[in-house]
């Protein structure tokens, strides 16, 4: 299976995020504070011209770190057809790549409960207590050192 990954549009993004991450929500709970910013990367991973994962990159900082140039990974989906099949890893691998040739020093994300396992293996570490994203559920700051 040939996986093809580009820059994509933030609309791009939304019916997988709602598939994956909102099921049962409105499609307006997909939209994310600075999707349309210059500084936001969306990332599509593509099977033939089929688009099967997404992910976001926010240039935002998290108070967890002192490093000056980060980006947060939001909005990670892979269309449950595809899941388990090393889509997301790659989804991120091609995203750090992506961050390190802009010399971004972390990238981070809140993590739900049960993707901590998911960044762990990528290497990325809690840096956070347990907290509630309201309507969501429990999740926990997570980084990865770059550069």
């Amino acid at each position: 299976m040939s996986i093809d990954f580009k820059y994509i549009s933030s609309a791009e993004t939304k019916d997988l995020r709602h598939l994956v991450l909102r099921q049962g929500k409105p499609r307006s709970s997909c939209e994310m504070q600075g999707d349309e910013l210059e500084s936001t990367k969306h990332i599509g991973a593509f099977l033939d011209s089929r688009c099967i994962g997404v992910l976001s990159l926010f240039l935002a900082k998290t108070d967890k770190l002192v490093d000056s140039f980060q980006y947060q990974l939001r909005g990670m989906a892979v269309h449950p057809e595809y899941q388990r099949q090393n889509i997301g890893k790659k989804l991120v691998l091609y995203s750090e790549k992506e961050l390190k040739k802009m010399n971004t020093e972390i990238i981070w994300c809140n993590a739900r409960e049960n993707a901590v396992i998911f960044y762990e293996k990528l290497d990325f570490k809690v840096i956070s207590d347990q907290f509630e994203i309201p309507d969501i559920g429990p999740h926990y700051v997570m980084f990865k050192k770059l550069i």
